[in-house]
């Protein structure tokens, strides 16, 4: 394992974006040593929490630089205590189109911060998988993109104009998505739908869906953590960041 650097870093988003000094985001790298890949680490909805900041270093231990933007441009997040319909009106009120313009400058400051011929992959999670999914089909170029439990379909909303599966003939890079069987937000027929486009055009992907886990199976601090389904997860993703394989 390497020791770890952290540190927050501002990401400016160019005149009228409306972020300010820029947006505030959670870096942590290998403290010497060549990295093998660097990570764009996109949020579930609760923002850059310890969840975020302990997967980055975990990254990091493993030779990864890892970069966790404020998906709120260092506004106000949900919270886990808030009520249910306050977290469904943060869903409906994110505006996606500014979420995809704000993940293409993440992907370009990191890529310009990381030492040259990195790869660059962006791993997300709920909130953060639809965006690195969309971002596959429609961001900076990346070596491959994975989504962990991100929304697949949903219905349409002024904010949110196309769904994820929308994008999914667009998707040019590498994809890799885990889902968890019994999860309400993600159910197994949108993966299938998804598998289908992929495999209709030979695109290159893996996709799988955990027997037995929830929605955010990942997450350690949730209820809904599985140990089982975390642990094969996290080694199918290191073994994508570190060698460029799905298999």
């Amino acid at each position: 394992m390497n020791h770890v650097s952290t540190d927050v870093v501002r990401i400016p988003l160019g005149a009228g974006a409306g972020a300010g000094p820029g947006v505030p985001a959670y870096r942590a790298a290998p403290a010497a040593g060549q990295p093998v890949a660097s990570v764009l680490v996109l949020s579930e909805i609760w923002s850059v929490n310890p969840n975020i900041r302990s997967i980055c270093e975990r990254l990091a231990q493993n030779g990864i630089i890892a970069l966790a933007p404020d998906l709120y441009r260092g506004g106000p997040a949900p919270q886990e205590s808030d009520p249910a319909d306050a977290i469904t009106q943060s869903f409906l009120d994110y505006d996606d189109a500014r979420g995809i313009r704000d993940g293409r400058a993440f992907t370009r400051w990191l890529r310009a911060h990381a030492p040259a011929g990195v790869p660059l992959y962006i791993w997300g999670f709920c909130m953060g998988g639809r965006f690195a999914h969309y971002l596959g089909a429609c961001g900076e170029p990346v070596a491959g993109v994975v989504n962990f439990y991100g929304r697949l379909v949903f219905d349409r909303q002024p904010n949110k104009p196309f769904i994820p599966m929308d994008f999914a003939d667009l998707i040019e890079v590498p994809y890799l998505g885990l889902f968890g069987e019994f999860d309400p937000i993600v159910p197994e027929r949108d993966v299938e739908t998804l598998r289908a486009k992929f495999l209709a055009r030979g695109h290159s992907h893996r996709l799988q869906v955990f027997k037995g886990a929830e929605h955010a199976f990942f997450n350690q601090t949730r209820a809904s953590y599985n140990v089982v389904a975390a642990a094969a997860a996290w080694d199918i993703t290191l073994n994508f960041f570190v060698n460029g394989s799905l298999d």
